[in-house]
């Protein structure tokens, strides 16, 4: 992995999810480039969710201001932590700009709460679960606080997207070979096929060294939770947004609580 996003609201920085993107890029030795979304169009946009909170009363010069301030922000916080860093301004939609974004880079990083609407409805937002679905590279959904990776858990469902998304996420993160690993059946019937059971497994410690397997029957989402609540210092792979597991798993007030209540970070591929 070389060239990692992190988008940020050009008027509204967020340092928690600067940290963190901040820690990945060191892991990965991966040049980190702020993706600023000036959304400066607002004027000719009658919709109000692609207007930043507090935007429309600014003036266009306070605006570039903030903007200014909060790139130079940036770029002191990466240097701090010995991060090489770029800087995007993107001005137009920002939904728009992060998926063009994305289709060249090898991974996106967003904060759970970035939002373009006048009020913050909750974590993930609804401009973060659009994201979600339309986004061209692996995407990261950020922690609040975040001191690093001990464990990694892939949530495993038997489907092809799942193990799309733990193919893509141990691609890009070989330096995490050696963390313990589990891999967590979720299954509400508890027939997984058989066969396929010992090739996962075959395949995760071909990768890994610490590889631990787990099996959860129930709802998904809810065993998701009860599993996750008091989990600290890993990161959760799922994958394709948009299907079973992780569309459950998104649904707006199950994630708002696994997202407070965790604080994990969150990996997802699109298959």
């Amino acid at each position: 992995m070389r060239k990692i996003l992190l988008a940020i609201d050009a008027l509204n920085i967020n340092f928690g999810a600067i940290d963190f993107a901040c820690y990945v890029a060191r892991l990965s030795k991966s040049k980190l480039t702020g993706l600023f979304l000036e959304n400066s169009l607002y004027e000719e946009v009658e919709d109000a969710a692609y207007v930043s909170a507090g935007a429309n009363e600014l003036s266009y010069n306070q605006r570039q201001a903030i903007t200014e301030q909060n790139i130079q922000l940036f770029k002191e916080a990466c240097e701090k932590r010995y991060v090489v860093a770029n800087v995007h301004r993107d001005r137009g939609l920002p939904l728009n700009e992060i998926v063009e974004e994305s289709r060249f880079a090898d991974l996106l990083i967003l904060e759970p709460g970035l939002t373009f609407r006048k009020k913050i409805v909750g974590a993930p937002s609804a401009f973060v679960r659009t994201v979600l679905t339309e986004a061209e590279c692996p995407v990261i959904i950020s922690p609040e606080s975040f001191e690093g990776v001990n464990e990694i858990v892939f949530s495993y469902d038997g489907s092809k997207s799942a193990v799309f998304a733990i193919k893509q996420f141990t691609y890009l993160f070989p330096e995490l070979c050696s963390k313990k690993t589990t891999l967590l059946e979720v299954d509400k019937n508890s027939e997984f096929t058989l066969h396929e059971k010992p090739k996962i497994i075959e395949w995760m410690k071909a990768h890994y060294t610490d590889v631990h397997i787990e099996m959860l029957t129930g709802t998904v989402e809810d065993e998701l939770f009860k599993h996750l609540i008091e989990k600290k210092d890993l990161i959760v792979v799922m994958g394709a947004f948009g299907r079973n597991a992780v569309s459950a798993f998104f649904k707006e007030s199950r994630a708002t609580l696994i997202m407070r209540t965790t604080n994990l970070p969150i990996f997802i591929a699109h298959y």
